[in-house]
């Protein structure tokens, strides 16, 4: 036993050795932090061998040059081409910054307004839009997310036809997404389907096609030479191989709205967008178009929280970005085997773009890490606005608030049960469920870190109130209703749990004998309806370990196929099982089958009917994905 002179000596050397392997660590965590673009390239390598497939593509980017342009890893191993600066990727959703720019530049001659409704244009394009009259969809809402527009569904995700198709051709089979949800001009929510539309609008008032417009008129005078939106020879022989998250190789997949994600390019070719974009919409000293314009591109202004001053959120193609403490422009992309993003500084001039031939998200994730610390090492931070005093209404707006607008109209079922936000204040600040915010305006916040106001409170008609920002758009919703809703979901998957539990109890007592008097139909009818949906998915995520499963996937899901058409059938079952479950057991025999059984059973039973009543109810079962 130590005395207490030597106990504390041990708790001494303890504690010394913990601060200096804490001063090591920390040592080392420096030492890994790029200082040169050497060790940026071997920090990126890794990154791409870490996950054991894929490549990357890099540009760093200054207002004045190209700092660094670089592919790295292997292009193609099957041709053994090792990546580099002229290779290509696939960019995904970068593409609407392309249709965004188009809309400016066309508007710069003259040529559209962003203000046009889009039936003055292309009446022909059916948009289902009960507030026309009043609230018409109009271009700047396609460019901004806020016609309304559910996203794509499987079956849109499913089209790969390499002929390739029109855009006309490629609008008429993503249709069912061309409805607004709620008038225009409000709301922001992503959907691939809006800016195909608009790009529709441009490619028809120039009389050719959208991918030789913005090839003649952004991608030529850029010096992007090559850049394209379909598969040309040039893009074939350089691109780099794509892989999903499981290092399956993915071929080449031909989406229906090209305008909304479809773009190859390599780092030399976004290197130069990226610096038109820092230089205000020039390059080399060939103007394309006004600063104004690209200032216009990277604000939003057709929200409702846009005319008070709020300029965080997504603009024309281009969004903003707040990222340890400064506030980035660009956009980022995704597509099958590919991931991508740009981002810049407009005020330090500076920017970078990264693509990865990888869907895992880690690789992009990593890699653009590294980019953003490169490029910011040194660069002063920007200063944060001045925080004010919370409004004195403030206490009208705490409370309980519920996702809005769910990117795919048929997520609603869960975000509407899951996506619940709390708004309380806790002195000086807001608490926007686990974020603190502090005030900096006539009710905008910002979070400590952020350079900008990040999120606003605005009153809509009826003196609605919402909340938008990075926490998306949300609605204040009464408690009551919240912690009604909130009870029922509990008690009924509580009760849908309970009865494959009871089953591990009352199945072996009937095999060893225990239940010969007791019929257990009763318990079976419940059991049964609820093994229906797991069937299902059972056939879905069986394609999870075949080739390609990503592909698979929405192959199988978008297409009428086997197991989609199992699914659907199972969905159906669970309705109709759950119907006859309740029934049976309602006209069950308690004297027969045990009074607890019974009650148990119709309890378990009328959850399901309630359960299959609401997904009907929201599409979420029943319907086949590929209508």
């Amino acid at each position: 036993m130590l005395d207490i002179d030597q106990s504390h000596g041990a708790r001494l050397r303890v504690l010394l050795l913990c601060v200096f392997a804490i001063a090591h660590q920390c040592e080392v965590r420096a030492a890994d932090e790029p200082a040169t673009l050497e060790e940026l390239r071997t920090a990126i390598q890794r990154e791409v061998d870490e996950i054991g497939h894929g490549s990357a593509g890099i540009a760093l980017v200054s207002k004045d040059e190209a700092i660094w342009t670089a592919g790295i890893g292997v292009a193609d191993p099957e041709m053994e081409r090792p990546a580099d600066e002229r290779t290509y990727w696939r960019v995904g959703s970068i593409t609407k910054s392309f249709v965004g720019l188009s809309a400016l530049l066309l508007e710069e001659r003259d040529a559209i307004r962003l203000t046009d409704p889009v039936a003055k244009w292309a009446p022909e394009i059916a948009i289902r839009n009960r507030w026309e009259e009043t609230h018409p969809v109009r271009l700047v809402h396609l460019l901004e997310h806020t016609a309304g527009f559910d996203d794509l569904r499987p079956k849109d995700y499913a089209s790969n036809d390499p002929t390739p198709l029109t855009l006309r051709q490629g609008l008429e089979l993503v249709t069912t997404s061309l409805y607004s949800r709620w008038p225009p001009g409000r709301h922001m929510s992503y959907s691939n389907a809006g800016p195909a539309v608009a790009a529709y609008v441009m490619e028809k008032h120039a009389g050719r096609p959208f991918e030789r417009l913005v090839a003649e008129e952004i991608f030529e005078p850029l010096g992007m030479h090559g850049a394209s939106l379909v598969l040309t020879e040039e893009v074939r022989s350089r691109l780099a191989a794509g892989y999903d998250r499981f290092g399956n190789r993915v071929p080449y997949w031909h989406i229906a709205v090209r305008p909304s994600g479809s773009l190859n390019a390599s780092p030399v070719q976004m290197a130069r967008f990226v610096r038109m974009l820092l230089n205000r919409g020039e390059l080399d000293g060939r103007r394309l178009v006004s600063p104004r314009a690209i200032e216009r591109m990277e604000r939003p202004e057709s929200t409702l929280s846009a005319g008070s001053g709020f300029d965080y959120g997504y603009g024309l193609g281009n969004y903003t970005r707040a990222v340890d403490g400064f506030v980035f422009q660009g956009h980022n992309g995704g597509m099958a085997g590919y991931r991508a993003e740009y981002g810049y500084l407009p005020k330090e001039g500076l920017g970078y773009c990264v693509m990865v031939s990888a869907s895992n998200p880690s690789l992009l994730r990593g890699v653009s890490d590294l980019v953003r610390r490169y490029l910011i090492r040194g660069v002063e931070m920007p200063v944060k606005p001045t925080v004010v005093r919370m409004p004195p209404d403030i206490d009208e707006w705490t409370g309980y608030y519920r996702e809005l607008t769910p990117r795919n109209e048929s997520n609603r079922f869960s975000s509407r049960l899951t996506d619940i936000v709390r708004i309380r204040r806790e002195g000086d600040s807001l608490m926007i469920g686990n974020r603190v915010y502090v005030p900096v305006g006539p009710r905008l916040f910002r979070r400590k870190a952020h350079s900008m106001a990040t999120c606003a409170l605005v009153e809509g008609t009826g003196g609605r109130k919402f909340v938008q920002g990075d926490r998306g758009n949300l609605l204040k919703v009464p408690a009551p209703l919240v912690w009604l809703q909130s009870a029922v979901a509990v008690a009924v998957l509580s009760l849908l749990l309970s009865s494959p539990v009871w089953a591990l109890v009352w199945v072996p007592l009937k095999l060893f004998g225990r239940l010969k008097q007791r019929p257990v139909s009763v318990r079976v009818w419940p059991l049964l309806a609820i093994a229906a949906p797991c069937v299902g998915m059972v056939l879905v995520l069986g394609l999870l370990s075949v080739e390609q499963s990503e592909i698979r996937l929405i192959e199988q899901i978008g297409r009428p196929s086997a197991a989609g058409i199992g699914l659907v059938v199972m969905s159906w079952a669970f309705v109709v099982l759950s119907g006859l479950a309740l029934l049976k057991t309602w006209r069950s025999d308690p004297a027969r089958c045990g009074r607890f059984a019974r009650l148990h059973s119709i309890a378990v039973s009328a959850a399901c009917s309630v359960a299959a009543v609401y997904l009907l109810a929201h599409r979420a079962i029943g319907f086949p994905p590929w209508w």
